[in-house]
């Protein structure tokens, strides 16, 4: 084994420009598909790792008239794990030019919503306090539509009961810009609606003059009925004569499959990307460290003459090729890792909620093996006939 690899090392040094070139061709090649591999992974998984970050809600339970009663019973039903009781203010955000804007004001009727259920991720700025009526955050979407940023006024019409016209104007001040489950790809009547989040205390100034709709928001227990809960929520209504005797309940996971769907092309393409990168890395990183064995500088019958049997002159060869791809393979974790920041693509880098450098510890590791093994192969059958006796 020592007089393999002391032949390995000779040939490694007689041509090592000519390895050098090898290993950074692997490094690099090999990192762009790594990073395109990792970034179909996190491409893929970034909503669903959104909506554990959120906390997202599982139900959408909304009434008229519940507020204080029929939305914090809900939380008390079997297979509910929580609950976040909000109001939809009967207010519309003003454009500059002063035209309404169709969007959603809510306001949370306690510190849950948009805090421990259904937790949106903060593009810039932070939520509004719980005990100031005149702040407000908003999703991008509306941030993009009013040109807002955090700071920027927010002018508010307020509408008492059925009036179409105006009551009243409320300017808020705008503390974060925010994405939320419906705002990454808006899918439902609803989502389309930009979302407006103001403080808890702006309903209790504003009274329920000024209250559009009410609901909550609800989170069920592992292995929990949504059928179930849903009945136990419409039944629920006949304690509350506020409520009408009616409750809509939206299963949100549908809205959750619905963005999942349309973000999966994307991931698919990147995996695609990436095979099809390998697949040319491959012939290419192959057809070199082919030539290169061909061509050693270390005469094989003088080495044979020496005492060298043929397959240690093959594994000398092996070695050699080995070696480059092992340096490769790292130089390729570390490039992958660099451009990960890049990842993901499309409308997951906005629900992705680690945004930056990322370790895709399966990637990199069976990525830098498979780096190695392919290479291997690749260059076992011209090692052996090269050194044939």
């Amino acid at each position: 084994m020592r007089a393999v690899l002391r032949v390995a090392g000779l040939g490694l040094r007689a041509r090592w420009r000519d390895w050098l070139v090898l290993t950074l061709l692997i490094g690099l090649a090999g990192g762009a598909v790594l990073a395109a591999s990792a970034g179909a992974r996190r491409t893929a998984s970034a909503y669903p790792r959104f909506l554990r970050y959120s906390h997202a809600s599982d139900l959408l339970v909304a009434t008229s008239g519940g507020v204080g009663g029929y939305d914090l019973a809900l939380g008390r039903l079997p297979g509910v794990a929580a609950s976040a009781p909000l109001v939809v203010l009967n207010a519309l955000p003003v454009t500059r030019s002063g035209r309404l804007e169709q969007d959603q004001v809510v306001a949370p009727l306690d510190g849950r919503y948009a805090a421990l259920l259904d937790r949106p991720k903060l593009l810039a700025g932070r939520p509004p306090r719980p005990g100031r009526p005149g702040e407000a955050m908003v999703d991008q979407l509306a941030a993009a539509r009013l040109g807002l940023h955090v700071g920027s006024p927010l002018v508010l019409a307020l509408f008492a009961g059925d009036d179409p016209r105006p009551a009243r104007r409320l300017t808020e001040r705008v503390t974060g810009i925010m994405v939320t489950r419906g705002s990454v790809v808006p899918v439902t009547d609803s989502d389309r609606s930009s979302l407006i989040v103001t403080s808890a205390a702006l309903f209790r100034a504003l009274g329920p003059r000024y209250e559009g709709a009410d609901g909550a928001t609800v989170k069920l227990r592992p292995g929990a009925s949504p059928a179930r809960v849903t009945t136990a929520a419409q039944a629920l209504t006949r304690r509350y004569p506020a409520t009408q005797g009616q409750a809509a309940v939206a299963d949100e996971s549908a809205q959750a499959a619905a963005v999942q769907r349309s973000i999966r092309p994307q991931a698919v393409a990147l995996a695609l990307f990436a095979l099809c990168l390998a697949i040319t890395a491959l012939v290419v990183t192959g057809q070199l460290a082919t030539r290169l064995i061909r061509n050693t500088a270390v005469g094989v019958r003088a080495l044979a003459a020496m005492g060298m049997t043929r397959p240690q002159l093959q594994a000398a060869a092996l070695v050699q090729v080995v070696t480059a791809a092992a340096a490769g393979a790292v130089l390729a974790c570390g490039t992958a890792v660099a451009a990960s920041p890049l990842m993901p693509i499309g409308p997951a880098r906005l629900a992705e909620p680690a945004p930056g450098v990322s370790v895709d510890g399966v990637v990199l590791g069976l990525g830098a093996v498979a780096i190695v093994l392919l290479m291997l192969a690749w260059t076992a059958w011209p090692a052996r006939h090269r050194h044939r006796a």
